[in-house]
């Protein structure tokens, strides 16, 4: 879907919602291992998580929308986020199916929803990445709610 993207609109800035100004900062100890490609288009922002060796670690995708439609039958694990359910669906790739994938949404309301996608090879990788995107820096519901 984003490599559809031409450079113009890639660089572009999001559309001046604050929501999709910047990828949200990393802890110091996630500072040292990991760093962003974020790419902008009007109304979106897709943060890509990338550790020191080039792969992907995760993705955050801010948007009005989102194009992830999650099934019932795929639901996976439960987080927690600021104290609100989140929940991780399984997802799968054809040429690596032994791959643990899991998807996310989290609605902030006023049509503001952040869609997370992430890969992992165990399940003790796979928790620990859940833990670390829910606990970044993210607006809270009320400021996206007034704008802020």
């Amino acid at each position: 879907m984003l490599a559809c993207l031409t450079p113009a609109i890639a660089s572009a800035q999001a559309a001046g919602d604050g929501f999709f100004a910047d990828c949200p900062a990393f802890s110091v100890k996630e500072s040292t291992s990991l760093h962003w490609e974020p790419i902008r288009a009007p109304g979106m922002l897709f943060c890509r998580a990338v550790r020191t060796d080039g792969s992907e670690a995760f993705a955050l995708t801010f948007s009005r929308e989102s194009p992830f439609n999650p099934h019932r039958s795929d639901r996976a694990e439960v987080g927690d986020f600021k104290g609100e359910r989140v929940q991780w669906y399984r997802g799968s790739i054809v040429t690596d199916p032994d791959a643990l994938i899991r998807e996310a949404l989290i609605d902030f309301g006023d049509r503001h929803v952040l869609h997370i996608s992430m890969r992992a090879v165990d399940a003790q990788t796979l928790a620990r990445q859940q833990r670390d995107v829910l606990a970044l820096p993210f607006p809270l519901q009320e400021q996206v709610a007034r704008g802020n």
